[in-house]
């Protein structure tokens, strides 16, 4: 009898529960929201001509535009972000009047093209106004001038920049060369007048003659020193014309001390001036990276001057010359800060500075290269040079006039020596000694001319 209650209390239960799970599923089912079947038509914009035939009226014809919004990510869209692409949908979709009132005053125009300094440069070549169209879009869509403005000086400097870059590689000289003009100021100078006249009417087209008025600020392009060549050429404006600014004063400098040397009836103080030219390394260490720093150095330092005067005729290239500047610069400035110049060493300073210096260009150039420069050094190659310059000759001409006039420079000192010759007797053997190198200088120089 027990078990029996027991059967009936659990089936009792059972019905229990499911009674109640019964009564959950149709509570919970009654709240969840009615899904109606719905076609959506597609978003479009309208204009206020379409809205004028929205209103009640006999004679309104039906001209409705629709534009559809594009699917794609536009290069504008991804610009502004995805606020201003929602707000432009929604107006669409609700045809408010600041839909329509953004519709009639400048449609924003959609491209997956990339805008920048290349439509500009194309717009000017090909008379066009893609770069136009793509700023009224930005103010279409609500972009802020200001922004407009940044993005649009923006583009604008960095075409300029690309220009000014081409220019400076174009007017870099052959640093390296003696014969190397490195004086091209003058067309330089133009060349950055005509650059900023172009870029202060570009200013003016795109953001109005006030911008363009308050956008001066390249008026030191070139003008105190030529910053050419790939590295000194891409300076940003802002460096470069501080650049300009400190050798402007250092010119001022150098003049100033001369002068006040000249007025008091005193040589120069070549001390004096290496401190000068330490003070405008040290502030043009604060504006210039470690590179740019090196590459003014090897065109217009004092010390690069003088080594290119040096190897006349050594015919160095480029990395060559570097090389050796690298490795003799910092000693020889070094020097001239405490000594001015070697003429103020004692010969002991004098000889333990020049074996230095040679051991550090023997290092630079390598054994080979090094006995080609130590031939350039002997004045009696220089002598050769010379000759071979005055006779017009090729440079091949060069190392046989150099030969020749060794062996005669050792038969002139055998005469002078010669104990057992009077002065008459010295003095016709060395005239004949002459003629006969001219006569060889001529033969030399006519062979050299053949082709």
């Amino acid at each position: 009898m027990r078990d029996k209650n027991l059967l009936q209390l659990f089936l009792a239960l059972n019905v229990a529960l499911a009674a109640c799970f019964v009564i959950y599923l149709l509570v919970s089912s009654s709240r969840q929201p009615k899904i109606a079947a719905t076609s959506f038509a597609r978003l479009a914009l309208k204009t206020n001509a379409s809205v004028a035939s929205a209103s009640p009226g006999p004679s309104a014809p039906s001209t409705t535009t629709n534009t559809p919004l594009p699917t794609n990510g536009s290069s504008l869209a991804t610009n502004l972000g995805p606020s201003s692409t929602t707000n432009l949908d929604w107006a669409a979709a609700t045809n408010t009047p600041s839909a329509t009132n953004l519709a009639t005053a400048a449609a924003p125009v959609f491209s997956t093209n990339r805008i920048g300094w290349e439509q500009i440069e194309a717009d000017s070549r090909d008379n066009t106004a893609h770069y136009k169209t793509y700023l009224n879009s930005l103010r279409a869509v609500g972009c802020p001038e200001d922004k407009i403005h940044y993005i649009t000086l923006a583009d604008i400097n960095e075409l300029f920049g690309k220009k000014r870059l081409k220019e400076a590689i174009t007017y870099d000289p052959q640093w390296w060369r003696t014969e190397a003009e490195l004086s091209v100021t003058g067309a330089l100078q133009q060349k950055g007048r005509s650059l900023e006249e172009e870029r202060r009417l570009l200013i003016e087209k795109y953001l109005g003659a006030e911008a363009a008025e308050a956008e001066k600020g390249e008026a030191t392009l070139w003008s105190n020193v030529q910053l050419t060549g790939p590295v000194l050429g891409s300076l940003p404006p802002e460096t470069h014309n501080l650049v300009q600014e400190i050798c402007g004063r250092s010119m001022e400098r150098h003049q100033g001390a001369m002068w006040a040397r000249f007025n008091d009836g005193q040589p120069l103080n070549a001390v004096e001036m290496a401190k000068l030219r330490e003070q405008t390394r040290a502030d043009l260490r604060k504006v210039l990276n470690g590179e740019a720093m090196e590459e003014f150095l090897l065109r217009y330092s004092h010390n690069a001057h003088q080594l290119r005067t040096e190897l006349r005729g050594f015919e160095t290239s480029p990395d060559e010359f570097r090389k050796i500047f690298r490795a003799t610069d910092a000693l020889e400035h070094q020097m001239q800060l405490e000594y001015g110049s070697m003429e103020a060493l004692s010969a002991q300073q004098r000889d333990r500075f020049q074996s230095q210096r040679d051991t550090a260009i023997k290092e630079a150039l390598g054994p080979k290269r090094y006995q080609d420069y130590l031939l350039v050094k002997d004045p009696l190659y220089r002598n050769a040079q010379t000759l071979a310059m005055q006779y017009g000759a090729p440079p091949k001409a060069i190392f046989p006039i150099y030969q020749m006039t060794k062996t005669n420079e050792v038969r002139r000192q055998k005469i002078l020596n010669d104990a057992t010759l009077s002065p008459q007797q010295k003095s016709e053997s060395l005239g004949a000694i002459n003629q006969e190198q001219i006569r060889s200088v001529q033969q030399i120089v006519t062979e050299a001319r053949k082709p």
